[in-house]
């Protein structure tokens, strides 16, 4: 048996619910909102921990605005990584499913892993943060996250070389079940995905925080210097960025044959985002763009993963749009009305913040945005109540 006949025996026999294709357009999608937060984390946990070491007045004020803002960007990246880990489970089950068994040991621990580092976040948050005691903590827990984002690029990298399984689970003849070796990784990859995407999803934050308190009067001075300093690192680290792409090109994507394609791509994001913070002379003033300009480029990071690992599989003749699929119409609306459910919470969450504009007192909610709330919050509770007669019906009414 060659390697693409085992891919395609490790399918789920039943298929995917719906078609393949556009899963893999979600799962892209859904990893930008997820590496965002994720990154955002990183970012914010490091510069908490640089403002403690590193006081002055504002970089103080800051570090704790980044000690509070840890724990929660921690809490969204779980939150909205569940959709493309199930994207990943439907239409690449084949490589998943393997990688996690070969690294079964840190699969598992990544739960925990990840569990220590919000811990020891909202820790530092909690007791530390005020008068800077404890960065122990937040040191600890930036080193635990950042060791989760290492496990899952391990795993990605194990995924995407099927034709090394076999060598790994069994070197020289003996099975190996332990699962505690890190058997793949490409270094420029992760430093790109991580430190350097930490670093711009902070900057870009720091121009928003400058944007939304932006009528704070008596806080002017402290929030330009903050949106200046967003500024400021997303030039500085923009063409390390576009720097990083080219390793990568030179690297992975050589192994397999796509390296000048992911080369032009990766620096030329790098060049665009150097220029773009370069001539960014008004940073409050124009960071809703500059979110705009980061997701897009997000986006255009999340087609190259996705074109690595789906040349990476072509090779064995893998290509999920030969993937079996039958439409699953339980699935299909059970998963429609949560995502609308989800998104009439979260508009209404995000129009209240807007319109509240970063004032402290007197903040007006329009009527239309109060209506939509009600609505919001209806709609949730009705389908929580949904879910739950079903659990009831499924346990005490089916044999």
């Amino acid at each position: 048996m060659n390697v693409g006949e085992m891919l395609k025996m490790m399918r789920d026999p039943l298929g995917a619910p719906f078609y393949p294709p556009a899963l893999q357009v979600l799962l892209v999608v859904t990893w930008v909102l997820h590496i965002f937060f994720v990154t955002l984390a990183l970012g914010s946990s490091l510069y908490a921990i640089w403002g403690f070491l590193r006081p002055t007045d504002y970089r103080l004020r800051l570090a704790r605005v980044a000690a509070r803002l840890t724990p929660n960007a921690v809490g969204l990246g779980i939150v909205t990584g569940i959709a493309p880990l199930l994207f990943v489970q439907t239409i690449y089950d084949p490589i998943w499913y393997a990688s996690n068994s070969l690294t079964g040991f840190w699969s598992v621990s990544f739960i925990f892993v990840v569990m220590g580092g919000y811990s020891l976040a909202y820790l530092f948050y909690l007791k530390g943060s005020p008068d800077g005691k404890l960065l122990w903590s937040a040191v600890a827990s930036f080193i635990l996250l950042f060791f989760a984002g290492w496990i899952m690029h391990v795993l990605a990298a194990v995924s995407i070389r099927p034709e090394r399984w076999m060598e790994w689970y069994a070197p020289n003849g003996i099975i190996d079940t332990r699962g505690i070796i890190f058997h793949a990784w490409n270094i420029p990859r992760l430093v790109f995905l991580l430190p350097l995407q930490a670093c711009l999803s902070l900057a870009v934050t720091l121009t928003l925080f400058g944007w939304y308190f932006r009528r704070s009067e008596e806080d002017a001075p402290f929030i330009q210097w903050v949106a200046n300093l967003g500024r400021k690192l997303g030039l500085v680290i923009s063409p390390i960025y576009a720097l990083a792409g080219l390793l990568w090109a030179m690297t992975e994507g050589v192994e397999f044959g796509i390296g000048w394609q992911v080369g032009i791509t990766l620096v030329g994001i790098g060049v665009a985002l150097t220029g773009y913070f370069f001539w960014l002379r008004q940073p409050i003033r124009h960071a809703p763009r500059t979110l705009l300009v980061w997701i897009g480029t997000l986006v255009v990071v999340g087609m190259v993963r996705e074109a690595i690992r789906v040349v990476s599989l072509a090779r064995f003749g893998y290509s999920v749009a030969t993937y079996p699929y039958a439409f699953d119409w339980g699935s299909i609306i059970v998963f429609t009305v949560t995502t609308i459910v989800g998104v009439a919470v979260l508009a209404y969450l995000i129009m209240v913040m807007y319109q509240s504009g970063g004032v402290k007192r007197d903040a007006q909610i329009s009527p239309r945005v109060e209506r939509l709330g009600t609505i919001a919050t209806g709609m949730l509770g009705a389908w929580f109540g949904f879910f739950l007669l079903v659990g009831l019906y499924a346990t005490f009414l089916l044999r």
